[in-house]
């Protein structure tokens, strides 16, 4: 769920929910550079890609609840 809630808030809040974020990788690169030293690796520029996609692969955490059981 930790995945998906950060997924959730770079496309909704970051993103403003537009395809992509106005300043494109900067956005990303910024949100690693800020996670990497208080909470360790989990937070490349790529894991956080990846979890944004999660978040807009399954949208709808009730979804995401289905095929996680």
């Amino acid at each position: 769920m930790m995945y998906w809630h950060i997924g959730k808030r770079i496309f909704e809040e970051e993103q403003e929910g537009k395809e992509r974020a106005d300043h494109g990788t900067f956005l990303i690169r910024n949100l690693s550079e800020q996670l990497q030293p208080e909470f360790g690796t989990g937070f490349s520029t790529r894991q956080i890609n990846l979890y944004r996609q999660f978040y807009r692969t399954f949208s709808n955490v009730h979804t995401l609840y289905a095929h996680l059981s």
